[in-house]
């Protein structure tokens, strides 16, 4: 049965888009695209319009399949999340029709529920689709939202946008009111590209990182259509999305807070893709471990601060196998366990001549930095500081 992908405001349809981007994702998740403004949907390249529904301040939910569609959902909600929330408050009957309609009978095991957390659409709408997502999946339906955090350090599209108090205030209304109804929260730090040259142009790159981390994470196995049984010698672990809700989910039950890290190399040289026989080269797995974690997607988090970690290992069949290029997958691990008691590491194929590395750290909510210091920036917003 397919996953559930739930895309909230213009970041989190922008990311569902950029997942469903990979091919054969669809044969594992189903998308769906809630938002305010009928020109960022049109920008969406990879989500059907019949998966598309408005939210308008007079009509509420509209299908994007709705007659005189690009005329009740307009404009947005000025960047109000209590907008959007009244919005879609009372809508709950008709966002688990839209379900219903996209998904069909049955529960999805798992949902994914992507938003940003810095304006006014995801913010405002994101815990009522998640409420709505309980309700018509049950308990047996685990949620991952990933919220994406805005650029506190200043706008990146000049000084005529959104104050960064303005934008924190939004954060923390968002994630307060989205922690009632998820597992666990993913989250993808936009001010990482902060201080990067012309960094408005490197969103979709961005958004590509973060996309293609999910994929990994989600496909385990299934997207390569290798058949691990086919390996004598393979005797590689695996994880799957309840571990992955796992490593989400605090000793307490509470909810946790992880940062996302992937990094990959070549496993050929350019030689061994015109010569399938030569070429081959070795893979540090110190080196890649490493790398994913200092590409992770939050600012200043400590990763000797994690309470969990989980990691998923990608790579072409010798590079599992072969004594001779095998790579060191307890060496990556002891990099994990230096920070957390608590890791898991799965190992799956690829045809691909890549190797990738893809890992969550989780965190306690009080122990992400970045999310403390939105909420200072929220308080002075509250005081009547523009920052």
């Amino acid at each position: 049965m397919p996953y559930l992908f739930v895309g909230a405001g213009q970041a989190g349809c922008s990311l569902v888009d950029s997942v469903f981007s990979h091919q054969r994702v669809a044969q594992l998740a189903t998308p769906i695209a809630f938002n305010s403004t009928i020109r960022d949907l049109q920008n969406l390249s990879n989500i059907e319009r019949e998966a598309w529904y408005g939210v308008s301040e007079g009509s509420g939910l509209v299908p994007g399949t709705t007659a005189g569609f690009e005329e009740e959902v307009t404009g947005g909600f000025g960047r109000d999340p209590e907008k959007a929330d009244a919005a879609l408050a009372g809508q709950q009957p008709q966002v688990i029709d839209a379900y219903q309609e996209r998904f069909g009978d049955g529960s999805p095991p798992f949902a994914f529920l992507f938003l940003g957390l810095g304006g006014g659409t995801g913010c405002g709408i994101a815990p009522h689709l998640a409420e709505a997502i309980r309700e018509y999946g049950g308990s047996s339906t685990d949620i991952i939202a990933v919220a994406v955090l805005p650029n506190t350090a200043g706008t990146v599209t000049g000084d005529d946008g959104p104050s960064a108090t303005r934008q924190a205030t939004n954060a923390i209304y968002g994630l307060d009111r989205l922690e009632e109804h998820v597992d666990g929260v993913i989250l993808v730090d936009n001010q990482r590209l902060a201080y990067e040259d012309a960094a408005e142009g490197r969103f979709n790159e961005y958004n590509d990182y973060a996309a293609s981390a999910i994929v990994d994470l989600i496909s385990g196995p299934i997207l390569e259509r290798i058949n691990p049984g086919e390996y004598d010698d393979l005797d590689a672990p695996v994880i799957d999305l309840q571990d992955v809700v796992t490593s989400l989910t605090l000793d307490d039950g509470g909810v946790g807070y992880a940062t996302l890290g992937r990094s990959v190399t070549m496993t050929r040289s350019l030689p061994g893709y015109l010569l399938p026989f030569i070429g081959r080269k070795s893979v540090d797995g110190a080196t890649l471990s490493r790398l994913a974690v200092s590409k992770r997607s939050v600012e200043d988090v400590n990763p000797t601060d994690a309470v969990k970690a989980i990691g998923q290992v990608r790579a072409p069949a010798p590079y599992l196998v072969d004594d001779d290029y095998r790579i060191q997958v307890s060496v990556i691990r002891g990099l994990l366990d230096s920070y957390c008691s608590e890791v898991n590491i799965g190992m799956t194929l690829t045809e691909r001549n890549l190797a990738s590395f893809t890992t969550l750290l989780t965190f306690a909510r009080e122990d992400v930095s970045r999310l403390a210091d939105i909420e200072d920036l929220a308080a002075e917003h509250a005081a009547g500081v523009t920052v």
